[in-house]
């Protein structure tokens, strides 16, 4: 690693310059998010062909409370609805894919704090992402051991902690003041120790190289020795009953690939109705009147709305099952936002892949930037293995 890639920790994360807004409603939400994503859409390619990090983006998010819009209202926040939340990482997703995945650090964050959180503590870290504090993830491990291995660790020092180990593809982490890391006690049990951006002995390492999802950021974290006080350590041990954070990954990717679909099929439209050329044997004098351009554009279309649908109408029952049963693992959540996995991974990738196939040669160029969107697409989707939500979905209707 070279001394370039250590991030050093800037002094304007200590805390946001000012007071965010405070989002009040799921109407709200949406209206915010859709207008970010306007702002956000105007220089998607030339961050990702150049790897421009969007602080001042994720800074714009923060001020706007977008990131606080699953605070409980109990503690000053919307709690918007996860449908409402779908169509938020939706419509920034669609804008910019890097930008909507870095949102989901912090509504995991908050499930958490919600879930096994003692009262002083929602009220501690509920009240700073009101503020606008940015929130970071430090949990999955790299290795070639089982995904969700956790070998990172959080020992007892009297009155306080320390944690040691490494984490891999920390989404959001380099730009937060606060990061949530996962990690075992000495019983083997999980604990979440939450770390400022500058705790010595915390090391970013800005080292992603994936060819998509290029601005995440997604790096290494190192952790000698990191001090950490006994009220930023939370019991997520119990939040394996107790949260929703089981289902909150598949809801969110889901919508996040359902906006990269999205701006693969706005963009495949433009360039067909404006650069495409007919093919010579198709006797038509505008591409728009070839039938099959015409038809593959509506089976697209068919497919990116049967995702939508579907997602929606698993972030419905997502929301009902939590509200008569309160939250917690339930196999019927998981079965609905499986099959809105499914369908909303296979239009991102082939909403990415047909735009090229539609475009033809010169929609390849760099200057329209159009490979982003299979890039994002194909890294993306790549989170969870889709081929066992067939078998989730399966086992649920069968087995019940």
């Amino acid at each position: 690693m070279t001394d370039a890639l250590l991030a050093p920790s800037p002094p304007e994360l200590a805390a946001p310059a000012s007071p965010a807004h405070i989002i009040r409603s799921d109407l709200e939400a949406i209206e915010v998010a859709q207008r970010l994503a306007a702002t956000f859409k105007l220089n998607a390619q030339r961050r990702d062909t150049e790897r421009l990090l969007p602080w001042q983006e994720l800074e714009d998010c923060a001020c706007s409370g977008l990131l606080a819009i699953r605070v409980p209202r109990e503690y000053g926040g919307a709690y918007v609805s996860y449908l409402t939340l779908t169509r938020v990482v939706a419509a920034i997703g669609e804008a910019d894919a890097s930008i909507g995945q870095l949102l989901l650090s912090i509504i995991l964050a908050s499930s958490v704090i919600e879930a096994v959180g003692r009262d002083e503590q929602k009220q501690l870290f509920f009240g700073k992402i009101l503020q606008g504090y940015r929130w970071g993830n430090g949990h999955a491990e790299g290795g070639n051991l089982p995904a969700g291995t956790t070998r990172t660790t959080i020992t007892r020092e009297g009155d306080h902690y320390r944690v040691n180990g490494a984490k891999a593809y920390s989404t959001g982490a380099l730009f937060s003041q606060l990061i949530s890391i996962g990690c075992v006690d000495e019983d083997g049990l999980s604990k979440t120790a939450v770390l400022a951006r500058n705790a010595p002995g915390l090391t970013i390492i800005d080292d992603w190289d994936g060819f998509g999802q290029r601005t995440t950021a997604s790096g290494t974290l190192l952790l000698d020795n990191v001090r950490v006080e006994h009220s930023h350590v939370l019991n997520s041990e119990l939040g394996k009953t107790t949260a929703n954070t089981y289902g909150i990954p598949d809801l969110f990717h889901s919508a996040l690939d359902l906006g990269i679909a999205r701006a693969a099929f706005s963009d495949t439209l433009a360039y067909v109705r404006e650069h495409a050329r007919p093919y010579l044997r198709t006797g038509v004098e505008s591409v728009t009147q070839d039938p099959y351009v015409l038809a593959i554009i509506g089976d697209l279309h068919t497919r990116i709305h049967a995702g939508e649908a579907v997602l929606e109408r698993a972030a419905q029952t997502f929301d009902e099952v939590t509200a008569e049963h309160g939250p917690g693992p339930s196999d019927k959540v998981s079965s609905a936002l499986a099959a809105a996995k499914i369908l909303t991974t296979e239009a991102a990738l082939l909403a990415s892949n047909t735009l090229f196939q539609l475009g033809g040669a010169s929609s390849t160029r760099l200057e329209y930037g159009f490979d982003r969107h299979w890039r994002n697409a194909r890294t993306h989707t790549v989170h969870d293995p889709v081929a066992w939500k067939f078998n989730l979905i399966g086992k649920y209707h069968l087995l019940g």
